[in-house]
């Protein structure tokens, strides 16, 4: 390692422990004997490292043997026997460090073989590492050895091989002290080696001493400063008058530290800390002021990057969740005291995780800094932003504001993001969200209560159609408690047989033969009777229940086509996928094993798959379909229209149906423009060999329509509701049965 990333390292490693740096050189500069030199030294470097137990041995003065110098929190017996330990390679660690004059690591002594006749001496302490480092003179003749154990087995860093170089130093620096005839001699030694700063003063504060530490710091020869008092490289001269005021009442033996701005002599000012200590004589009279000065501006950089991390979202710079929680709390007790009202908003992006799955998670970064300054730009600059996580946004609304004021900034709110923006090869983006709104106190009066309630809003404002806002009502709570009742219940509605299917007949036009059924799942409450399937699907969704539902559903399906064949009734079956359930890799697989135990053909069970899944994890949704074509069950594309996907997703995913979803033929027959989506959806689907379904078909105005414009088959409550077994099979009795190919 080049010298001066020593010096640096030990300027890093000296930051640490600058108070007891300052207390050993007080004893150092005090002629205190060797045994405490070393002990403090030892204590020292145990403080900078909480898990090590350090010892110094000395070299006997035959230079043959190893004499124990400091070890205050090794076991006694374990020093008494490393008493007069003979040196040699081979003898331990540290008799091998002294005899080689280089660093010896052990990491495990019971493997080492450097401790094979000591093994058993170290069990009995508790020791299962020793690194030893030679303490070498100026001269290069070895002093003694310091050394560093530990509880178990163990590598040094890079940290600690410079705090080990470290404690030599300033070993080597004590035990050549003792053996000097002049003190003037050891201090300038000791001072030379500090990797500190050292300013030594007469009793009248005037300069008499620095080390080269100081100069490198400060920049300031030692020439110049000289019988200078310190106050002249200080940002505040005053500050260190007041510093002495401090220090003339502060005893012996005791230090005191504070930070100071401090002025290179190039005009740069940086960060110091300065430990300062007194030397009196026996009268108790003050003879030197002494301080110790680090350069602590990385720290305090560190300390700052620190702080804003803990405070700010990295990627847009707004507040984030822990400062935005830390500000609503403050407002809250504002409210309190000074009975302020306020307004929580939160703030969802409708179908991120479409934009981050197709653009990939940079354009989507993107995408949320420029949204972020957008929103931004709309506040007030005495209310806050922040970005919570994901694509969450939260705001807190200062000052009355009546539901109107509230409506107008949720609309601009709303338009500014749904602003046209370009992010990557997309010039054109647009997205939209939906906005959640709480007020104190009348939604609550404590921190979750209020986030509760405009989450809730949220929710309120999605299920409403999304790129719009709710304010919280008592409702939503009902709403949410009902929710969690659910969920708890429903973890019961499998095992006890609560669920049941109803299925709703799909008829083809060229023919009127029904020709195929969707399966629809249904919750048999034993209290709350028919629970609709957007309450509990969701929940299902969130809390991964969907998958054992989803396993049920495919076997009461086939099983229910096995019964109609058994009448005769050939119509096939098709079941939903949910995206959430699609996360099972293994899901192909497992429906074609369902299809093959139950008997039935293939052909006999579909499966339809929202237009959103086929953005999702594109290789995994072309493995998924592919398995399933193979196995000869066919896929149908269901609600199409409604999400984010292109032509050439189409293309990509090949399906066997496209289901208009029935947003396009509601009031169909009253709108041209509709009018001319859903011919164009029929269009696109012959011309991908697809044949196409229009839901939620109610009026015989709109059978008409689809009839004259070639769509192959209709569903919806013109030709029948989802019907339970008995129903259904009635309703087939009048009807024909088709083969189940259309």
């Amino acid at each position: 390692m080049p010298q001066n990333s020593i010096q640096h390292g030990l300027s890093d490693v000296s930051r640490l422990g600058i108070g007891r740096y300052n207390h050993f050189l007080e004893m150092l500069l005090s002629g205190r004997p060797l045994e405490m030199l070393l002990n403090e030294l030892v204590l020292l470097i145990q403080e900078k490292q909480p898990d090590c137990i350090a010892s110094i041995m000395l070299l006997s003065d035959d230079g043959k043997r190893l004499l124990p110098g400091a070890a205050p929190n090794l076991p006694d017996f374990y020093v008494a026997a490393m008493n007069d330990l003979s040196i040699g390679e081979g003898v331990g660690s540290c008799g091998t460090a002294a005899a080689t004059s280089r660093l010896v690591i052990v990491e495990d002594i019971q493997r080492h073989p450097y401790w094979q006749d000591y093994r058993e001496l170290a069990a009995q302490a508790n020791l299962r590492a020793c690194w030893s480092q030679p303490i070498v003179g100026s001269k290069g003749t070895v002093l003694g050895v310091f050394g560093l154990y530990y509880r178990e087995v163990r590598h040094p860093t890079g940290l600690d091989l410079l705090l080990i170089h470290e404690a030599a130093r300033l070993a080597q620096a004590s035990i050549e002290f003792r053996r000097a005839q002049n003190h003037r001699q050891l201090t300038e030694t000791i001072t030379q080696h500090l990797p500190l700063g050292l300013i030594i003063t007469d009793s009248e504060f005037n300069i008499v001493e620095v080390n080269p530490a100081f100069s490198q710091i400060t920049g300031y020869p030692a020439a110049e400063v000289l019988s200078r008092k310190p106050g002249f490289f200080s940002a505040d001269s005053k500050s260190l008058q007041q510093y002495r005021d401090i220090l003339d009442k502060l005893p012996s033996w005791r230090s005191w530290t504070t930070e100071l701005l401090i002025s290179r002599r190039n005009g740069e000012r940086f960060n110091a800390e300065l430990c300062f200590s007194v030397v009196r004589n026996e009268q108790n009279e003050i003879k030197r002021y002494v301080a110790l000065i680090s350069d602590i501006s990385e720290r305090k950089r560190s300390e700052e990057t620190i702080q804003y991390q803990a405070s700010y979202d990295l990627l847009t710079s707004l507040p984030n969740r822990n400062l935005f929680y830390e500000r609503l709390n403050w407002t809250l007790e504002q409210g309190r005291r000074k009975q302020r009202a306020f307004s929580v908003l939160l703030m969802d992006l409708d179908y991120f995780k479409e934009i981050n799955d197709t653009l990939g998670h940079d354009a989507g970064d993107e995408l949320l800094v420029k949204v972020g300054t957008r929103l931004q730009q709309s506040m007030r600059p005495q209310d806050t932003i922040a970005r919570l996580g994901g694509d969450e946004f939260g705001f807190i609304i200062t000052g009355e504001h009546d539901q109107q004021a509230l409506r107008e900034l949720a609309d601009k709110l709303l338009r500014n993001v749904s602003r046209s923006l370009t992010i990557r090869q997309m010039r054109d983006c647009r997205i939209s969200s939906s906005i959640g709104i709480s007020c104190y106190p009348g939604d609550g009066s404590t921190l979750e209560q209020l986030l509760k309630a405009a989450e809730q809003a949220v929710y309120a404002a999605k299920n409403a159609g999304r790129n719009g806002y709710a304010f919280f009502t008592p409702a939503m709570f009902e709403a949410a408690k009902t929710q969690a009742l659910l969920h708890q219940e429903m973890h019961f509605a499998v095992s006890r047989n609560q669920l049941e299917l109803h299925y709703q007949p799909i008829k083809r036009l060229s023919d009127n033969c029904i020709v195929q059924l969707e399966a629809l799942i249904r919750w048999n409450h034993p209290e709350r009777g028919l629970v609709r399937p957007d309450l509990f699907i969701p929940l299902a969704e969130k809390t991964g229940m969907i998958r054992e539902i989803g396993q049920w559903v495919r076997q009461e399906a086939l099983a229910m086509i096995n019964r109609l064949q058994q009448q005769g009734l050939h119509v096939p079956i098709a079941v939903n996928v949910s995206t959430a359930e699609f996360y099972d890799h293994s899901l192909a697989d497992k429906i074609i094993a369902q299809v093959e135990e139950s008997g039935v053909s293939h052909g006999s069970l579909l499966v339809e798959i929202t237009e959103s899944l086929l953005i999702r994890n594109q290789q995994e949704t072309r493995t998924f379909l592919q398995k399933l074509q193979q196995a000869g069950i066919r896929v149908a594309l269901d609600d199409f229209g409604t999400g984010f996907s292109s032509l050439s997703y189409l293309a990509a995913f090949p399906a066997d149906k496209l289901k208009i979803d029935r947003s396009f033929i509601h009031q169909m027959t009253a709108n041209p423009r509709k009018q001319a989506l859903v011919d164009t959806i029929i269009t696109l689907g012959h011309s991908l060999n697809m044949s196409v379904i229009a839901e939620g078909v109610e009026t015989e105005e709109e059978e008409a329509l689809l009839r004259s414009k070639d769509c192959d088959n209709i569903q919806g409550y013109l030709l029948a509701k989802p019907l339970p077994e008995p129903d259904l099979l009635k309703f087939l009795q009048g009807y024909k049965a088709g083969t189940g190919r259309d």
